[in-house]
């Protein structure tokens, strides 16, 4: 017969040896793994103080050359494309002298028409600026491939914060990805981080240009030894995933643009005036009136004590409240918005910014780092 010290062990093995649930919020994880990734991710370090602490000195004094050498906590920051390329794994090997197919043809003329026709759906063409040179792309005019590698580039490779007008360099660029043309992204990025330490510095610099590759900077003070906190202070964006990619880079389908460019092609240009919007139309009408009215009474008011200071006297009477609001007549009904005007309008929300690169002026601008 057993004992009942030794049924109490196994009742005691028993419990101990049972897993126990990991406790985590319900109402902001699917999961006890999205949990445990949480508190992972905690730990990647993207610190805006180290970050401005490297774009301010890495900035030369104005009888010093660029030395592509920052300092951060005292410990010197190489940026240059090798110390990058080191960051990236050395995806590219080449010589001292020695430069990849891109940073060769890029004084060359850029084949407008082949990027056009690789990037841009059927239909689509690049704008031009009134002299009929090209200009820019509009990127929900792309392909969905495009626009990804479009991502990609002013995301981790140049980049910008407005994203749905393209110059013709950073199109060439994601053209030159597209058709697999050998590309030191290293070198690309190194002069990328150049420009924004000399934003708003040198003439034709970028003025605000956003403190770009965080992480790459965070890996660089990595790799120096740099002591930093063990957490972050700013949130890693979500990643770039299948549903990202089908919501955002898709084209888009506008309504009713089968019928208006059926309509165009058999009629032709039209040389009517536009339509206006019913409500733009009824607060121009409302300004309008309300200026002429404010004039009335400016001026009503003007010679009411123009004849004061003439006369001298008590003679004249200034009018009432009533006889003047009425003598002035301004409107009293404001136009009111209606649900649904201006709903076929674009809804961009990336042209916060203007596009400052100028169509082949930086073409081959890129200096030796």
């Amino acid at each position: 017969m057993e004992s009942r010290s030794g049924a109490a062990k196994k009742r005691k093995g028993a419990t101990t040896s049972r897993t126990v649930p990991i406790q985590f919020d319900q109402d902001k994880f699917v999961g006890p793994k999205q949990a445990a990734r949480y508190i992972s991710l905690e730990k990647r370090k993207i610190l805006p103080e180290k970050l401005r602490e490297f774009y301010a000195n890495a900035l030369p004094d104005d009888d010093e050359p660029f030395t592509w050498v920052s300092k951060v906590v005292g410990r010197p920051i190489a940026f240059d494309r090798d110390a990058i390329n080191r960051i990236l794994g050395e995806p590219l090997q080449l010589g001292a002298d020695e430069k990849d197919a891109y940073h060769t043809d890029l004084r060359l003329h850029r084949d407008v028409p082949a990027i056009t026709a690789a990037l841009l759906l059927p239909g689509k063409s690049v704008e031009l600026n009134p002299s009929g040179v090209p200009m820019r792309y509009h990127r929900e005019d792309m392909t969905p491939m495009a626009q990804l590698i479009l991502l990609l580039v002013l995301t981790n490779i140049q980049p910008k914060s407005h994203t749905s007008t393209v110059p013709i360099p950073v199109a060439h660029l994601v053209h030159s990805i597209l058709t697999n043309v050998e590309i030191d992204v290293a070198r690309i990025i190194a002069n990328e981080l150049k420009s924004v330490i000399e934003s708003g510095l040198k003439s034709g610099a970028r003025v605000n240009c956003p403190l770009a590759f965080p992480c790459l900077i965070m890996s660089l003070c990595i790799q120096a030894r740099v002591r930093l906190p063990s957490r972050g202070q700013v949130r890693i964006p979500s990643p770039i995933n299948d549903r990202y990619v089908s919501k955002y880079c898709r084209p888009k389908t506008t309504r009713g643009s089968a019928a208006t460019g059926s309509t165009r092609a058999s009629d032709g240009p039209s040389t009517s005036t536009p339509r206006l919007d019913p409500y733009i139309q009824a607060v121009c009408n409302y300004s309008l009136e309300w200026m002429a009215a404010s004039q009335r009474a400016m001026l009503e008011m003007h010679d009411s004590m123009q004849r004061l200071q003439l006369q001298g006297s008590g003679a004249h009477a200034l009018m009432t409240r009533e006889q003047f609001l009425l003598n002035a007549n301004w409107p009293v009904d404001t136009p009111v918005y209606s649900e649904g005007v201006g709903a076929d309008a674009d809804d961009d929300d990336d042209d916060d910014d203007v596009d400052d690169e100028a169509t082949g002026s930086d073409a081959g601008s890129e200096e030796e780092s």
